[in-house]
């Protein structure tokens, strides 16, 4: 490494950090703001809000990482070529190539960081959040549910609730439907008219006491089986821990699980789709009923493969994210040559701007790679190869100026 190569360094470390501090100020402090809020309305010990804040700080740091080299690289190349040091560079025999590859050589480094922080840190303090979280809303159970009535509401494990109206001094609640995955595959349906919330936390039990309702129970393996009962009390209980803990609680979901867990779980769902293939195979063609059964044995095929699907996507997720700060380097280096400009705030908008773009390229890939519209992979890495064609024209054109 010579001296060209240490000066570029140098050059980029104080735009990073400068980056990083910025960028992570304006989160956090969105972030204070919602725990603030928490600490007043539900009365959590303040403690445990800056457990929560902490865990936060991970899916902050896997955003902001790749962000911050972009605004260091536009702003330190613009720096540089507004100053003119790189037109000096250049008379002096040094290429383009040479000046950026200290650069791309520091950001393949945050990458390996970052896939390694994405699969082993992220996952574990998301699912300690997402913990806490439930431990508080189970906790105050009316203060989750402030201005969201006509809502559907998931903060409760399992569960998903959905209120009409809501009187806030009595806690009561009118016009309620609650929807329950069961264990076996089934889905448990409960509507009630009204009802209201019991917080037991000597005995770590939230209690949803219903009235006047009808429960709809179906089996998803079998469509003919489906049971109604009606009752005028009814009383639905989930235990919590009343101590706030983060080790267990929540089952884990695709942004709670690393990239060995979900490529596990992918192995069971392949061998549950295997399973109704070969049933379907054994079925005969003509039989009405054996039609019916196929539909069945598709149906959870499909579900099976959603849920593949989804975590495909999460696994190419946790490491094209990372890999956007080499895509970075190449869109920023000769951006920042050819705009010329120093200003902090050029440098900022600019960044943000091309970040706003792969964000939003990001959001559409994986809500498509969800609902299996275009291949996981695809879905996840598309942002990254159309910036990456975009920074290497950019790098070809600023290398021939």
């Amino acid at each position: 490494m010579n001296i060209f190569h240490r000066y570029v360094i140098r050059e980029h470390l104080a735009p990073f950090f400068f980056a990083f501090s910025l960028i992570m100020f304006v989160l956090i402090l969105k972030q204070m703001l919602e725990l603030m809020d928490m600490v007043i309305s539900k009365n959590v010990n303040i403690l445990i809000m800056l457990k929560l804040f902490w865990f936060n700080l991970a899916w902050m740091i896997a955003l902001v990482v790749p962000m911050s080299v972009l605004v260091a690289t536009v702003m330190a190349f613009g720096r540089m070529a507004a100053d003119r040091e790189i037109t000096a560079m250049k008379a002096a025999g040094i290429s383009m190539w040479n000046l950026s590859f200290p650069i791309i050589g520091l950001s393949i480094i945050i990458t390996m960081f970052m896939i390694w922080f994405n699969n082993r840190i992220l996952p574990d303090y998301n699912y300690r959040a997402r913990n806490l979280n439930l431990a508080i809303a189970f906790k105050k159970p009316m203060f989750t549910l402030i201005n969201r009535e006509g809502q559907f509401i998931t903060d409760l494990p399992n569960l998903t609730l959905h209120v009409d109206k809501i009187d806030y001094l009595s806690g009561e609640m009118t016009g309620i439907t609650l929807f329950k995955r069961n264990d076996d595959g089934g889905q448990t349906t409960i509507c009630a008219h009204t009802g209201r919330f019991f917080s037991q936390q000597e005995e770590g039990r939230l209690t949803l006491a219903l009235k006047n309702g009808e429960l709809h129970q179906m089996d998803d393996k079998n469509s003919e089986r489906y049971v109604r009962g009606i009752f005028s009390r009814f009383n639905y209980n989930v235990n919590f821990d009343s101590n706030l803990s983060t080790s267990q609680m929540a089952t884990k979901n695709d942004r709670t699980m690393t990239s060995d867990e979900m490529r596990y779980e992918i192995k069971k769902h392949e061998q549950i789709i295997a399973h109704f293939q070969e049933r379907i195979n054994s079925l005969p063609d003509d039989s009405p009923a054996s039609k019916n059964k196929k539909n069945d044995f598709n149906a959870e095929i499909w579900r099976n493969k959603s849920k593949i699907s989804k975590y495909l996507v999460e696994i190419h997720k946790k490491n094209s994210i990372p890999f956007a700060a080499i895509i970075f380097v190449l869109v920023g280096a000769p951006l920042g040559m050819l705009v010329r400009r120093s200003g902090a705030s050029i440098g900022i908008g600019m960044s943000i701007g091309f970040f706003m773009i792969y964000y939003l390229f990001l959001i559409g890939g994986e809500s498509a790679g969800d609902r299996m519209l275009i291949a996981p992979w695809l879905a996840m890495w598309a942002p990254n190869f159309v910036l990456g064609i975009l920074g290497i024209g950019l790098f070809i054109h600023a290398t021939r100026r």
